[in-house]
């Protein structure tokens, strides 16, 4: 896991070295939700508003925590998670891939089950379609189906951001 941190470290500090060397792209930052998987463990860094979901057994729990001013609020009791969802500082976050100042990598360790559906997603997917949704459309159709009707899903929803999402099925391997 020090190098699964030390690796995305390294890419914020070249991707605000590059943004320093062209004004275009002066300021440019983003979101990083990333996962190793290594027989039945899977190591999830996270940085941002991406998130990571495992499906297990019909129920999605969420790995990540945001890296949010909302998130931070509804953790200290002074906002509500329907407050936070409709408040104007929804999008606003604490550590981005390429900001100057340290990054403060997240790092999750799960344990995965065969069967286990891994989904990480933008918040472009996330703010449009609920986990309990997220969890109905994967269990429906075969993977590649479910992110596209995913990604479909959140854009007749509004879809003004980015809409990025990957799924993965931990499965068993069978012995030759």
């Amino acid at each position: 896991s020090d190098l699964f941190r030390t690796a995305v470290e390294n890419v914020s500090r070249r991707v605000w070295q590059e943004s320093k060397l062209d004004p275009v792209l002066e300021g440019m930052s983003t979101t990083l939700t990333a996962a190793v998987i290594c027989q039945s463990r899977a190591v999830v860094a996270h940085v941002g508003d991406s998130r990571a979901y495992v499906l297990r057994d019909g129920r999605m729990r969420q790995i990540t925590r945001d890296h949010s001013f909302v998130a931070e609020m509804v953790e200290s009791g002074a906002l509500t998670p329907e407050e936070a969802e409709r408040s104007p500082y929804r999008n606003v976050i604490l550590q981005a891939v390429g900001q100057k100042k340290k990054l403060e990598v997240a790092l999750d360790a799960v344990d995965l089950r065969p069967g286990d559906v891994l989904i990480l997603c933008t918040d472009g997917l996330s703010e449009k379609v609920s986990p309990a949704e997220m969890a109905r459309v994967v269990q429906s159709a075969d993977l590649r189906q479910a992110a596209e009707a995913l990604v479909k899903l959140a854009n007749e929803r509004g879809g003004e951001d980015n809409i990025t999402v990957l799924i993965g099925r931990v499965e068993v391997e069978e012995a030759s």
